[in-house]
């Protein structure tokens, strides 16, 4: 048996007092002191600015970190975010320090080297990006007046935007709103983007159609709408019951039929947003 000899004074907590809460307080204000990679930095750098454009007050770097990590957020888009502000998605660059791979940090549609940027707004050959956009901007201005100009700033803070009416009062429905159709958008932009890599294996003869991009972005809104009226619950959630009237404020007024329904629509069965998803050539009859 090797003896040590104790140090005369001993730092830190002892084991048998501490608590899990204490410790791990200090493990992450430790890791926190580690340097901080380039490209989040860049990152945070880009979601700081497109969020004090909109807010007229720039957040610090903190915020950001809490607000992707916003409960109202589904569990998977907070991972989609945590990974994109700290460039975790092994695309682009990635693959330039890998032999015989680095074809792969190319766009598989425009052939030039491709970023999470490049991927969800900037590639002009990409059906998905165009489509989504475009019925994301085509069901926000069934009730507001003009679609903000979306960046990649954009997508990374906007759950930290707020929307001002000309009274510089919060408009907290369309505040809400805006963030679910960008992060909902971006994230199934993503997951077609893996789709064609992956799964299609870059196959063009399988990629999707305009009609099968709109019908899956529609039925994703709608699904989004469906968690929500099931989020009032308080018997299924307790205090962690979403409010109904910040559900009524946030999808009102993008329904079909609206006028047939009541005011507070939250337990009525068959609301749907008003799109139509399309049907393939051939079965419209």
């Amino acid at each position: 048996m090797i003896k040590v000899d104790a140090p005369d004074e001993l730092s830190g907590v002892k084991l048998c007092i501490g608590t899990q809460r204490l410790f791990y307080k200090n493990i992450r204000n430790i890791q926190s002191k580690s340097k901080q990679r380039r490209e989040t930095n860049m990152n945070m750098a880009r979601t700081l600015h497109a969020v004090g454009e909109v807010n007229d007050t720039t957040p610090i770097s903190d915020q950001v970190w809490l607000s992707i990590r916003n409960k109202d957020i589904p569990k998977n888009i907070r991972g989609f975010l945590w990974k994109i502000l700290h460039g975790a998605y092994k695309i682009g660059q990635f693959w330039d320090k890998i032999p015989q791979f680095e074809h792969r940090g190319q766009c598989g549609l425009c052939r030039i080297p491709e970023s999470m940027e490049h991927i969800l707004l900037d590639c002009g050959k990409s059906l998905a990006s165009r489509v989504i956009w475009k019925a994301a901007k085509d069901l926000w201005l069934k009730r507001e007046t003009s679609w903000p100009e979306i960046s990649f700033g954009t997508i990374l803070g906007c759950n930290l935007m707020t929307l001002r009416n000309s009274d510089s009062k919060t408009k907290v429905g369309a505040t809400r709103l805006f963030k679910i159709l960008i992060l909902e958008s971006a994230h199934l932009i993503w997951k077609l983007q893996c789709e064609r890599t992956i799964r299609f294996d870059g196959d063009k003869d399988k990629y999707h159609s305009e009609t099968e991009i709109y019908n899956k972005w529609v039925h994703a809104i709608n699904m989004r709408l469906k968690f929500d009226r099931l989020l009032t619950e308080s018997l299924r959630c307790g205090k962690r019951a979403t409010k109904i009237d910040l559900v009524l404020k946030t999808w009102s007024g993008l329904f079909k039929d609206e006028d047939n329904l009541p005011d507070n629509w939250i337990r009525q069965t068959g609301v749907l947003v008003g799109m139509t998803p399309h049907r393939p050539p051939g079965r419209n009859r």
